[in-house]
């Protein structure tokens, strides 16, 4: 698999690298959202830093941006956070957000540390 997570005190660290295909993603989110953990989770934050190819189609954005629905109902505290540098997946994060169904704060960053600093700011 192409991502890595990493579960913490209080949220969960996704590290994409290599080839990311759509299922793949899928399967990222499905893990972290399935997990017995994730009711507790206060932020989750995806480094895409190491991504060389990701697979985008606006018909899967649009089913991860409705896939958020319940998780977040779930678990309205998260807070979200993307480190990503590259035009096209920041594009896709914002699209993503575009739909409106994350109702969770949902920052893009360029570097972990920067989104890292803006979780410990966010109290939720």
């Amino acid at each position: 698999m192409p991502y890595k997570l990493t579960w913490e005190l209080s949220g969960v660290y996704r590290r994409y690298f290599g080839d990311v295909s759509i299922a793949q993603r899928r399967a990222s989110f499905d893990e972290i959202c399935g997990d017995h953990r994730f009711d507790d989770l206060r932020y989750a934050i995806t480094d895409y830093l190491a991504v060389e190819r990701y697979e985008i189609t606006d018909g899967a954005t649009a089913e991860m941006a409705a896939l958020h629905i319940g998780p977040l109902r779930t678990n309205p505290r998260i807070a979200i956070a993307a480190v990503a540098t590259r035009p096209d997946i920041i594009a896709a994060i914002n699209d993503l957000k575009g739909y409106g169904f994350t109702s969770a704060p949902y920052e893009i960053f360029d570097s972990v540390e920067a989104a890292r600093q803006w979780i410990s700011s966010t109290s939720r």
